[in-house]
Formats: structure tokens, C-alpha cells, sequence
């Protein structure tokens, strides 16, 4: 019996975080896949852009041009192709503002197609109009790959069909890149790191406000920031300003320099909305500390359970600085942290468990 097809849209980009999923799917073994995605995200400034995957992935993926007016986008191809029909399934952006996967879902409809979302579904409750809206756009379609738990929940309360979900959960790194917690060489202070875009809507203010008021008597903090965006020379200036010791060292996307990085730190942090640099620290054996409740953060943030994984704080700088200094007061936790969050992204956030869990939700909905 030949295995399915599915044409299969890599999301959000076909990005170097995205290779090592892309290089497992393509030895999928119960599915063919095609895989199409965007190349770049154009849509934000050239400071803030995700570098591209290697060109031999490149290679390997067809582009989708995406049209844009403003957030309404137009991936072109995606409803021709649903339309002629030529694969068993498609796997589409699950964009709530890209108007052709609307198209596509009700092309799907007429023509009897398997159609299929990923993207993040729900990432915190909704009303109203909204919630109608996106309930009505996942109507038209057969299934939803999701991110996290709390997308399932929130879409099953709202009444979407449980078959129809199916969390996948994200990755970066391949299992053979994990590595343990080691112990942060000795040194005066500890050391904090924090990884991210530095935007408007990733804010490091409140670590530089915490840490300029520290407890006196106690080691004051280094910190590691890898990461770069618009916001980059105010922070630098900000940090010397507050006589803080903090190096801002750019983007650096290989895996041994931030296995070495992450191997100076006692703990990671996640300030505003949490994302994938969640699991690139507990991938690194560094327990997390994020900010609880924020409206931008992505599923990922699931990954950090109050003293398991890391620690949660309530956004202000005044908690901040009294979980950092609780946390790093106990080195036998900060380990027991490590090797929890270690495990977790063992069992759900590598990449060859992620091509593992689309390839079962895919399955399952093409039979269906």
C-alpha cells in the first residue's frame, strides 16, 4: 500500500532552528512529504530577521511566495494546489490573517480535500467576535497541529472536535545535541543568560532594574545576552549606564558556541513573552526563569513548571530580584531543575519527537 502524500508547509519560516525537524522529515517513513515554506520573514526590520537554514535544506523545500498588505497575507500556489488535488493531504498555514489558507480550507470543503492547520491555535482565551472568527476559519478545515496543551484545552472548550487537535509541540535541536547540566565554572558572581530578539516587545528593562537595586552582601549577577534587534544600543547603554556587568555578544546561531555559553550559566532568563528560548536553555541543561501570564508568550512556555523547570515571577522587576535571588541562593535545586527540564525536552521538544508527533496527527487525520 503506497504511503500518503501530503504537501506539507514548514512553519513560520525555513529557518537554521527549523533544520533539524526538516532533515528528519524528510526520511519520514509513513508519509511522503513535500515540503514548501516561506525562505525568509521580510516582515520584520533586517536586524530582527531569523537567519535562513542551509542551502542544502533550501534545496530540499519548495518556496511559497507571500504576498502582504499589511498583517493580510496571500501565499500563492496553496490554493491552486489544494484545488488540482494531486496529494492525499495539505498541511497549511495556520495563520488566522493569511487570507488564502481561508480560501484553501473552503476550496477543501468543495472539493473534498484533506486540509490541515499548524500554527499556534489558541494562545490565551478569547470573546466575542475573535473567538468566532478563528472558530469559523478552523471549521473549514479537517485538523490542527498545535504547539501546546493549552491551545487543546482552549479549543475543545470553544467547541472545536477533539479528534481534530493534535499537539506536536516545537523543537530546535536534535536529540544528539542535548546535553547535561555541568557545573558553571567557579567565579565571583553567578551567571544569568538570556537569548531573544531584542525588540520593543522583548524587554530587558526590568533585569537591569533588578539588578541595580540588588541585595547588598550578596554577588551581583554577570549577564550573557546573545541576540540583537532595534532595541540592542539603548539596552547596552541602559546596562552601563547602571554600571551592570553584561555582555551583549549578537546572534550567534552555532551549537557549540552556545553549548559553551550556556555552560557559564546558572540560570536562564525569559523576560516578556517567552518562546523557543525556553528550550534552547533546558536543551542546554540551564533551568528557566520567566515572566508568568504574559499575553505575547508562545506555548513554549508550558515548558517551565514552578520548581521543576525553572521559576516564574510576575513580571515586575521587585519579583524578578526576589526569584533570582531565591534560585540562586540553592544550588541543589538549580540542579534538580536541570536535569528535569532535560528530561522534558527528551520526551517533547526534540526534533525527531516532533517530526514524530505530526507524522502520528497526520496519520490519523488523512484516515480519518
Amino acid at each position: 500500500m503506497p504511503k500518503p502524500s501530503v504537501r506539507f508547509q514548514i512553519q513560520p519560516t525555513v529557518s537554521h532552528y527549523r533544520e533539524p525537524l526538516i532533515r528528519r522529515l524528510l526520511r519520514s517513513e509513513p508519509l511522503t512529504l513535500r515540503l514548501t515554506g516561506r525562505f525568509s520573514n521580510t516582515e520584520v526590520s533586517s536586524a530582527e530577521r531569523i537567519e535562513s537554514a542551509a542551502q542544502d535544506v533550501l534545496r530540499s523545500v519548495s518556496a511559497v511566495r507571500t504576498l502582504s498588505l499589511g498583517p493580510w497575507w496571500w501565499q500563492v500556489g496553496d490554493v491552486a494546489a489544494v484545488w488540482r488535488g494531486e496529494e492525499d493531504a495539505y498541511v497549511l498555514e495556520g495563520r488566522f490573517y493569511t487570507l488564502s489558507a481561508w480560501v484553501a480550507g473552503a476550496v477543501g470543503k468543495l472539493r473534498g480535500r484533506t486540509v490541515i492547520l499548524w500554527g499556534h491555535g489558541w494562545k490565551r482565551p478569547e470573546s466575542g467576535w475573535k473567538r468566532r472568527t478563528r472558530l469559523a476559519f478552523y471549521r473549514l478545515v479537517d485538523g490542527l497541529l498545535v504547539y501546546g496543551e493549552r491551545a487543546e484545552e482552549l479549543g475543545v472548550e470553544y467547541g472545536v472536535p477533539s479528534h481534530k487537535i493534535h499537539v506536536v509541540f516545537n523543537s530546535l535541536y536534535p536529540q544528539a545535541a542535548l546535553s547535561a547540566r555541568s557545573e558553571p565554572p567557579p567565579s565571583e558572581a553567578p551567571t544569568v543568560i538570556y537569548s531573544s530578539r531584542l525588540t520593543p516587545r522583548h524587554r530587558l528593562d526590568p533585569l537591569a532594574e533588578a539588578l541595580a537595586a540588588w541585595p547588598q552582601g550578596q554577588p551581583r549577577p554577570r549577564v550573557i545576552v546573545i541576540g540583537d534587534g532595534s532595541e540592542r544600543p539603548r539596552l547596552e547603554q541602559l546596562f552601563a549606564d547602571q554600571q551592570l556587568d553584561a555582555d551583549f555578544l549578537g546572534p550567534v546561531y552555532d551549537v557549540e558556541q552556545l553549548r559553551q555559553l550556556y555552560s557559564q550559566a546558572h540560570l536562564a532568563l525569559s523576560i516578556g513573552g517567552a518562546g523557543l528560548n525556553v528550550i534552547q536553555a533546558l536543551s542546554f541543561g540551564v533551568p528557566v526563569v520567566a515572566e508568568a501570564g504574559h499575553p505575547d508568550s508562545s506555548p513554549e512556555i508550558e515548558a517551565v513548571i514552578e520548581g521543576r523547570t525553572g521559576r516564574c515571577y510576575d513580571g515586575s522587576a521587585e519579583d524578578l530580584r526576589a526569584v533570582l535571588t531565591d534560585a540562586l541562593a540553592d544550588p541543589s535545586q538549580l540542579r534538580q531543575m536541570a536535569d528535569e527540564g532535560l528530561r522534558l525536552v527528551r520526551e517533547r521538544y526534540t526534533a525527531e519527537r516532533h517530526a514524530e508527533a505530526i507524522e502520528t496527527a497526520l496519520v490519523r487525520l488523512i484516515r480519518r
